[in-house]
């Protein structure tokens, strides 16, 4: 007899219909009981099965939702068993967590294949996520993110990271075991020539060369590395090919001379190979100079080969070959800035990060590198857009390109200063003088401060012609690597290893509640107090676990083999890796890095206990610097413990600005200048709301520089358009100087207009053409984008928000 049962059917999460299973409730059951340590009881089991199946086929009309049918097992385990029945829930929860998971992920692919405009897609600035292989980048990320958290953290650091307790930054390049960041030691990879995937490259032999294999350099170490990527002592490094090319220049040059004499001679004239003459201009190096002084003394050398030549050929042969080796450098430079701009080093049509820093060579080749670099960045590219990269930081230096003297005369009349008017003192002043104009029209350069305390460096020695090893150099987004407990006290060939951010608000809202909940009816400073307190021992804790995972992550760093880096390790960009098999692990080579335990917030967190940030308030000033050397305190004790160089950084926060403030709205509602915006204020910044004065806030922020080894930088915003008053960014970079700040930048808004190209403060619609599409090139964390449409909902809501310093 045929059975004329009907098949239930139940609903799932996903909407779709499967039929009534039995035996799957019967096998979660035994999961729970096993769970729990106890034989699973088959009468107990058989009688909740039954009593769902008979609901079931009285309620046919209603097909059972899967959610329904757990209810009704949790329901009924808590009747008959309720031990057992939390087990149940444990698993259920467990399940629903995984389930989440998935779904999450999901979700946020499926947002990369439709290329919607979310925070996903723009978290980094210098990508285009919307491309084929943007898109590939960011499935990547987000894929490797989520297994990183599962199968590579200890669980205490991923909970910690997917609670928006911390941040650990770069989880996606975390399984590849990279480094971050790396500042070069181009002279070494020059003199050593360099090898690539496909063979070698030899020492370059003109400026021209110079500048192309520092762009090939930056762009090949770039895909070993998740950071940027920084030249140290830019001037130093290219100088030796603006001498390579005035000399080729100069026997070229004499050689041509010599064929014209001999042309108007009745006697046939011998001429010399060209290399004898070059050899002879380099024994003699005459100086590089439009005016020719060396001019006698070269004719001299030369007279046993080139008899013919007068003093007055000899001469023009040096003034032409200095033009002409002046006109190859802005050549080179304009061809590294474009190069830099345009050669895709990734995926998503990312170019290279990349940092340079100089103006401490006082050698005439170096100076002509630098102002020639300067000219190249007002120019601009192909249609005069503003460069993007390479960051360029001027490395302020007393003695060398500053002097209060110097600074005075150039106050008295900026525009006869910087038209060569003045005789200043320090040799590279004029520099200084260039590169405020220059960062006036461009933005760039930022300005790092050598004399600043913690930035000094005993071992420099003004006669060292290698002293630039001994200067400082920061990366352009604000990483700082200078103290080494494994090494010589420099910035080159090291960089960051890795970097950790605390949730500073979240600690100070969590301290607040504590406090309030301890002493209901006790007075605001009481609160005040003990929410201090508590703030203070959690920022410990926090940094504490911090450097237990940044620990972590080193350790697992250091088990890459030095064939995952074949350039870096082989060319020995990060010094140590040359002496290093393919199969060795880079073990304590990438020791000399620095582990950084950043924070962000300290605006917010300051308002969360206070009511009111730090800009004006005295006590949360200080319990804002309180915080940071409590990081310093542990980081001290990390030193002494693994011997590596943990250091405290004021995160250059990008994409995390708005991914702790929308956990922490969620988690705790909206609290009014806490969590009531879309973003977080970066490190210890003034609220970039705030109404301060340019120099009230520089005065407020350089003492957080002396306690952020790992990094720092102070903006100033100005109003209106700064190139009609570069006189104002030297007053601010005097002021700087004298405050103690360590690296800083003067931001001031750069828009183009893309219909005609007109630069200028543009507001609504081009005031030449009356376009309305306009690029608005402003500074994110440390370096620029070429509009703001690249940046994520976060830093597009804090860049709207910052007001004008006065």
């Amino acid at each position: 007899m045929e059975s004329t049962e009907t098949t239930l059917y139940i609903l799932k999460r996903d909407g779709s219909e499967q039929p009534f299973d039995a035996d799957k409730i019967r096998s979660a059951i035994m999961k729970a009981y096993r769970a729990g340590g106890v034989r699973p009881d088959s009468s107990r089991i058989d009688l909740i099965v039954k009593r769902i199946e008979s609901f079931a086929r009285n309620n046919e009309g209603e097909k059972l939702a899967v959610e329904q049918i757990q209810d009704m097992v949790e329901e009924a385990l808590m009747g008959l068993d309720p031990f057992i029945a939390k087990k149940y829930i444990i698993y259920r929860e467990w399940r629903n967590v995984e389930r989440d998971k998935r779904t999450h992920l999901k979700r946020t692919l499926d947002g990369i294949v439709s290329i919607e405009k979310n925070d996903v897609n723009l978290s980094n600035a210098n990508m285009s996520a919307y491309t084929p292989s943007g898109q590939m980048m960011t499935f990547a990320s987000e894929v490797t993110k989520d297994y990183t958290l599962k199968y590579l953290l200890s669980n205490r650091f991923a909970r910690a990271h997917k609670n928006g307790d911390i941040h650990i930054h770069d989880l996606d390049y975390y399984p590849t075991k990279t480094t971050t960041c790396v500042q070069y030691d181009l002279e070494d990879i020059f003199t050593r020539g360099m090898w690539t995937k496909n063979g070698s490259v030899r020492t370059p032999q003109s400026i021209q060369s110079y500048a192309t294999l520092a762009t090939i350099v930056f762009q090949t170490n770039q895909n070993e590395q998740h950071g940027g990527q920084a030249i140290p002592a830019f001037d130093f490094f290219m100088a030796p090919g603006v001498r390579k090319t005035y000399t080729k220049h100069i026997a070229s040059t004499l050689l041509l001379a010599m064929e014209l004499t001999g042309a108007e001679s009745a006697e046939p004239v011998k001429l010399p190979e060209e290399k004898a003459i070059r050899d002879i201009v380099a024994a003699v190096a005459p100086a590089l100079s439009a005016d020719a002084p060396d001019a006698a003394r070269l004719k001299e050398a030369i007279a046993s080969i080139c008899p013919n030549l007068s003093l007055e050929e000899v001469k023009v042969s040096l003034e032409n070959s200095y033009e002409r080796t002046r006109l190859d450098t802005h050549q080179a430079m304009e061809g590294f800035i474009h190069n830099l701009n345009t050669m895709h080093s990734r995926g998503g049509n990312q170019v290279v990060f990349s940092s340079i820093n100089y103006g401490t060579d006082t050698s005439e080749e170096g100076r002509m590198v630098i102002r020639e670099l300067l000219k190249s960045t007002v120019e601009g590219l192909g249609h005069g857009e503003v460069p993007i990269f390479p960051i360029q930081i001027f490395k302020v230096k007393d003695g060398v390109n500053y002097s209060e003297e110097d600074c005075k005369k150039a106050m008295r009349s900026f525009d006869d200063a910087l038209a060569g008017k003045i005789k200043f003192d320090t040799p590279n002043f004029d520099l200084l003088l260039e590169s405020c104009y220059t960062s006036a029209k461009a933005l760039f350069p930022n300005f790092v401060f050598l004399d600043t305390p913690f930035n000094k460096n005993e071992k420099w020695n003004p006669d060292d012609p290698h002293r630039w090893y001994y200067e400082l150099a920061t990366m352009g987004c604000r990483t700082r690597v200078f103290e080494n407990l494994r090494g010589e006290k420099t910035s080159i060939g090291r960089g960051n290893t890795s970097f950790t951010t605390i949730n500073m608000p979240r600690l100070a809202i969590e301290a607040r509640r504590t406090a309030e909940e301890r002493y209901p009816d006790a007075d605001k400073h009481t609160i005040r107090n003990e929410a201090k307190c508590i703030f203070l021992d959690s920022v410990r804790h926090m940094a504490e676990l911090c450097a237990d995972q940044l620990y972590e992550r080193f350790s697992y760093q250091k088990t890459a083999l030095a064939r995952q880096f074949p350039f870096m390790m082989g060319n020995d960009v990060w010094k140590g890796g040359k002496n290093l098999q393919p199969t060795d692990q880079v073990g304590d080579v990438i020791a000399t890095g620095t582990l950084g335990i950043g924070f962000i917030g300290g605006h917010n967190a300051m308002v969360a206990i206070y009511d009111e940030g730090h800009a004006h308030n005295k006590e949360a000033w200080q319990t804002l610097y309180h915080a940071i050397e409590t990081m310093n305190d542990v980081v001290k004790e990390y030193k002494r413990k693994y011997n590596l160089n943990f250091s405290v950084l004021a995160t250059p926060a990008e994409g995390l600005a708005g991914r702790f403030t929308k956990m922490d709205r969620k988690k705790y509602g909206v609290i009014p200048g806490v969590t009531d915006l879309e973003y977080y204020v970066n490190s210890f910044h003034i609220d970039v709301k705030e109404e301060v004065s340019m120099v009230e806030k520089i005065k407020l922020e350089a003492p957080f520089h002396a306690i952020t080894g790992g990094g720092h930088i102070t903006y100033v915003e100005l109003d209106g358009e700064a190139k009609k008053n570069p006189s104002v960014l030297l007053k601010l970079v005097k002021v700087m100087h004298d405050e103690g700040i360590g690296y800083g930048s003067i931001n001031h808004p750069v828009d183009t207009c893309r219909g005609c190209g007109y630069k200028g403060v543009i507001f609504d619609k081009c005031p030449v053409c009356g376009s309305d599409n306009i690029t608005r090139l402003r500074r994110i964390t440390g370096y620029l984008t070429g509009s703001l449409e690249s940046w994520n909902s976060a830093k597009r809501a804090e860049e709207r928000d910052r007001v004008k310093h006065h």
